[in-house]
Parts: structure tokens; C-alpha cells; sequence
């Protein structure tokens, strides 16, 4: 029995034959020189409490190679008449390893032929990006100071002429009109630009790395990283957007309208990405990620539009310095209601053939016991409400096939509300103070908190906590853990572009300013030239790292040209 950790089929690799290794595959040779025949089980590492399954049988004093995957290590078993044995295998990318079985026991993992650095194109990339970002720093730097020099200079020369003409009028410069991205806070833009760009390059496949691939179940990768920032500083330029129509006196009626319209503007952008390559409304996908972020969007934004108060107010006393939170109680106190309904639901409610308060993929965790169980409560309501309609790719490439679950679906809606509000709470710290220590002090607070609030959720562990770390059904200790990493990298933002002013946010503040517009541009342009191209010949990382991160860069660009040009299209 083979799977797709395996190689994807029973393909024979070596020198006696014509077999090319593709993307993430390596060659195994397995010796047996054992007077028994063996039986050969097998299960990647990442597939957690799951079961050995068949791979292959090798008849006495025989061998055979085989094409094996390489992106988890590999634990394989054999038994004969006589003896047993098992080993944990880790293959890199392209080698050709062996290993010998024999009256004995079994050898080590042992290489014939050393494979290359698989990651040897992306450091080579990285390391052109961080020299390009430097050149442009010190050149940013010579100019700016050639540029001081130059004002000085002209300014004494204006000094002079004054002197000499002192009766004549003083001329004056015309005034200067502001542009609509300069009256931005640069950090914001930043940040969103970092996500959008990230998330066109994994969108795109990020080279076909594992790293840059969503977590196939527990645990965290790069790619998981972009959706829960995204919708985290959605929430912290919901609370500045509705201090300054609330002070200009827009009705709180006419404000939920607009966040309503809004909301349904990302809903339909959402239905039309996902129609995509689905022409029939029979298996429409309805969630998505502009779903999740339209609907969590105007629940925090309906919340703090009837709540927030339109001046902020002075209580000196000794727990002034909490002042952002007992003020706002009341949207909290929503907020956690929200929560503990989520978690009631997914610990307590009944699920037909499934073990209460299941957390896993079905499929072949648990020794299988539960295929069909995907998801618990959070995967049975989806496929309650939604049927059909959700995300149909069910085939994991660890726990083989699951049942259909959406990992923007309706309960990872309620997850993403405290998501959203986290950067609402942060927004609201950028209000409430105007000392950076007063900010920068209690946005790291805050991160340490919903670290170690996720840490013990988790058990500072990827499969052992009460709550596991998980994207697809966006679990509790994974929310938190996104809202301090989004503390962190945004504190760190703001300190070095809008305090310091050490760097201008360039090249992300550009894309930062459009955000909606180059999601869903990407998507309706992916796999179309000159975005994307068909790679002849054999894929390589190389390959689909370079197409891609072209991807990435024209879409900068076409983000560069809108913010020269002035243009921010809002929706």
C-alpha cells in the first residue's frame, strides 16, 4: 500500500532505471539479506497516533528501490518469521539512500549518493532581497543628507537676498497639498503590506516548500501566519475609522449601515474567487477567507460602533493605568460571551460516531478509529450547515482522507471574532496613549500574555495540550498565539517607521495602501501570464521559487504604481 507520503505510487527509482526525482522525493534502497522474506510497514512521523500501514514485501536475499518522500521523516517497520525491527528514516531531497536488513538486525540510514541543499535557492534569493533592501537604505540615507546639505545651503543664500532686500516682500512657497496615503499611519500600512505580499507568494505555492504550506493539521508554518495578521489589523484600524466619524458626529445608525455594506462587498468578492474554477452553483464553496473576514469584520465593528464612546474619559485613581479596558468593558464582555460559546460548543456538543470534544483530522489518527470525524464539532456543524458547499479537498496528504471541513467555516468565524477584536484592543492602546512607552509597553504586555495564555493551552507543545495549536478549525491557543506574534512584529514596526522614523516602510507600505485590490487581482490572475507560466522540463525548487516570487514582485509593483498615482480603491 502506498501513499502519498510515500512517493504518491509504487514507482522504482536506482540506477538501472530511467526514473527522474521529482519535488520533494528521494531514492530508498532496501537490501535484504535476510534468509526470510519481510514484510515492510510504514507512516510518516507527522501523522500523530497513527497506525503502521502496509508498504511492500522483499522476498529473501533480494532488493528493491523506491521513490520516497521527503518532506516528513519516515518510521518503518519490518518483520519476518523470526524478527522484527523498525527505524526512523529522514531523507533529503534527491538522495539516493540505502538501507540493509539482515539475520541481525538492520543497518543505519546510510548514503549513497548526497543529495544538493534544497533550500540553497532560497537563501540565495533572501540573501538578494537583504542586499537590495540595505543599498536601498544607504542610498535613501546619502540622498536625504545631500538633500539637507542642499536646503541649508539654499536657505543661507535666501538669508543673503533677504539682507539685500529688505523692502521687497518675501515670497512665499505654494502651499503643499497633502496626498491622501501621506496622512496614513505608516506602520499600519506596513504591516498589511508584509501580509498581502506573503500572502501572494505562499498563494502562489512559495517555491513548493514545506515551510511555506499551510500546517497539514496541529502546529504552525509560515503560511499560517497571514490570514489571523491580516484580520488582526483589520481590527485596529476598526476602533481609529470610528473614533474620527464618531467625532465629526456620523450617526452610529449610519456607521453600522456602511460597515454592513462593507461587510457584504468582502462576501461577494469572496463568492466570485470561489467560483473561480466552479462553475455550478451545486458545489459553490460558500466560507472562504473574505467571508470569514467580512462577517468577523462586522460583528467587532457592529460592537464597538454602539459602545465606543466618541471622546475618551479621565478616571485618575490606582488602576488608571487600565484605563483602555474597564472603559470598554462592555465590548469585552461580548467578546469573552462569544468565546465560551465557541469553546462550550466544541468540548461539549454531541457528534454522531465521534468521541466528544474530538480535535483531530480523522483519517488515520487515532489508529483510525475515527475517519470521519474531521474537524469534531466545529467540521459536523459545517457540514450540517453548509453541505456541499465547503472547502472539497479531502485529501491529506498524512491522514489520507478526511471528511469535508472548511477552515473558514462557521465556527472558525467565531474564533476570528476575538481575532479581530485583539487588534481592535490594540487600536484602541493607540488612541488612549501618546507616549510610545505608554504604547509600545502595553502592546508587549499584551503579547506576553496571549503567549503564554496560548502556551498553556497547547502545553508549549504541537500535539499534547487541551487546546493543540491549529489552523483549520483556528482553535483558541492558535489565536492568541497570532494576536503576540502580532503585537511584537507591529510594536516593532511603529517603534522603527512612525516613532524613530530609522525606515519609511518601503516596499511594503505600497502594497499595505491596497490590500483588497491586490488579493483578489492575485487570485483572479493566478496561473495567467504574465504572472505565472507552465515550467518545462523538470519542476525544481528553483523553478517554482523564482516564477513565484515574480509573482510576488509584479504585484508590488502594480502596488507601487497606484500609491504614486494616488490611488486607494476602498470598498
Amino acid at each position: 500500500m502506498f501513499s502519498t507520503w510515500l512517493g504518491g505510487d509504487d514507482r522504482h527509482c536506482g540506477k538501472d532505471t530511467n526514473q527522474t526525482l521529482k519535488i520533494d522525493e528521494a531514492c530508498l534502497s532496501i537490501i535484504n539479506e535476510n534468509s526470510q522474506p519481510i514484510i515492510l510497514s510504514s507512516i510518516v512521523e507527522e501523522c500523530y497516533m497513527c497506525d503502521l500501514l502496509p508498504w511492500t514485501n522483499l522476498s529473501s536475499n533480494s532488493n528493491i528501490s523506491l521513490v520516497v518522500g521527503t518532506k516528513y521523516p519516515l518510521l518503518v517497520s519490518y518483520t519476518d518469521n523470526i524478527n522484527s525491527g523498525s527505524e526512523k528514516l529522514v531523507f533529503k531531497e534527491h538522495g539516493h539512500y540505502g538501507w540493509t536488513i539482515t539475520d541481525d538486525g538492520h543497518s543505519g540510514l546510510y548514503t549513497l549518493y548526497d543529495p544538493p541543499n534544497q533550500y540553497r535557492p532560497f537563501l540565495v534569493v533572501f540573501t538578494i532581497c537583504v542586499l537590495a533592501a540595505l543599498l536601498y537604505a544607504v542610498s535613501f540615507t546619502l540622498l536625504r543628507s545631500l538633500r539637507k546639505i542642499s536646503l541649508r545651503e539654499h536657505s543661507d543664500i535666501q538669508d543673503d537676498l533677504g539682507r539685500l532686500q529688505e523692502n521687497e516682500p518675501a515670497s512665499q512657497p505654494p502651499p503643499r497639498i497633502p496626498s491622501k496615503s501621506s496622512t496614513r499611519l505608516h506602520s499600519v500600512d506596513a504591516f498589511r503590506g508584509i501580509c498581502i505580499l506573503l500572502m501572494i507568494f505562499v498563494n502562489n505555492g512559495g517555491g513548493k516548500y514545506v515551510i511555506f504550506n499551510h500546517s497539514l493539521w496541529n502546529g504552525l508554518t509560515i503560511a499560517d501566519l497571514v490570514l489571523p495578521w491580516f484580520a488582526w489589523i483589520m481590527g485596529f484600524t476598526i476602533v481609529i475609522s470610528l473614533r474620527t466619524q464618531l467625532r465629526i458626529s456620523v450617526s452610529r445608525g449610519r456607521i453600522i449601515l456602511h460597515c454592513l455594506r462593507r461587510s457584504l462587498i468582502l462576501i461577494l468578492l469572496g463568492l466570485i474567487i470561489n467560483s473561480k474554477h466552479n462553475y455550478s452553483l451545486k458545489n459553490l464553496r460558500f466560507p472562504g477567507v473574505l467571508q470569514l473576514l467580512g462577517v468577523s469584520y462586522f460583528i467587532c465593528a457592529t460592537i464597538e460602533t454602539i459602545f465606543m464612546k466618541a471622546q475618551r474619559s479621565y478616571h485618575p485613581g490606582r488602576f488608571m493605568f487600565l484605563q483602555d479596558i474597564w472603559e470598554n468593558w462592555a465590548q469585552w464582555l461580548i467578546v469573552m460571551g462569544i468565546v465560551t460559546i465557541h469553546t462550550l460548543i466544541t468540548f461539549l456538543l454531541p457528534v454522531p460516531g465521534c468521541p466528544t470534544g474530538y480535535l483531530g483530522p480523522g483519517g488515520y489518527h487515532f489508529l483510525g478509529k475515527y475517519p470521519n470525524c474531521t474537524g469534531g464539532a466545529i467540521g459536523y456543524i459545517d457540514r450540517l450547515v453548509f453541505g456541499n458547499h465547503v472547502y472539497n479537498k479531502t485529501e491529506n496528504p498524512v491522514y489520507g482522507h478526511l471528511a469535508p471541513h472548511d477552515p473558514e467555516g462557521l465556527m472558525n468565524i467565531l474564533s476570528a471574532v476575538l481575532l479581530v477584536y485583539m487588534g481592535v484592543q490594540a487600536g484602541r492602546i493607540a488612541l488612549f496613549y501618546y507616549n510610545l512607552n505608554s504604547k509600545v509597553i502595553r502592546w508587549l504586555v499584551w503579547a506576553a500574555i496571549t503567549g503564554i495564555v496560548a502556551g498553556a493551552l497547547c502545553n508549549f507543545s504541537k500535539e499534547n495540550g487541551v487546546i493543540p495549536v491549529n489552523k483549520n478549525m483556528m482553535s483558541l491557543s492558535y489565536v492568541l498565539t497570532m494576536s503576540s506574534f502580532a503585537l511584537i512584529l507591529f510594536s516593532i514596526l511603529y517603534y522603527l517607521i512612525d516613532y524613530r522614523r530609522f525606515w519609511s516602510g518601503v516596499p511594503f507600505i505600497y502594497a499595505g495602501v491596497n490590500p483588497i485590490f491586490l488579493y483578489v487581482g492575485h487570485y483572479l490572475t493566478m496561473d495567467l501570464f504574465p504572472w505565472s507560466w507552465t515550467i518545462s522540463g523538470v519542476p525544481s525548487h528553483t523553478s517554482y521559487l523564482l516564477m513565484n516570487f515574480w509573482t510576488t514582485v509584479l504585484w508590488a509593483i502594480i502596488a507601487y504604481g497606484l500609491y504614486k498615482k494616488d490611488i486607494i480603491i476602498t470598498i
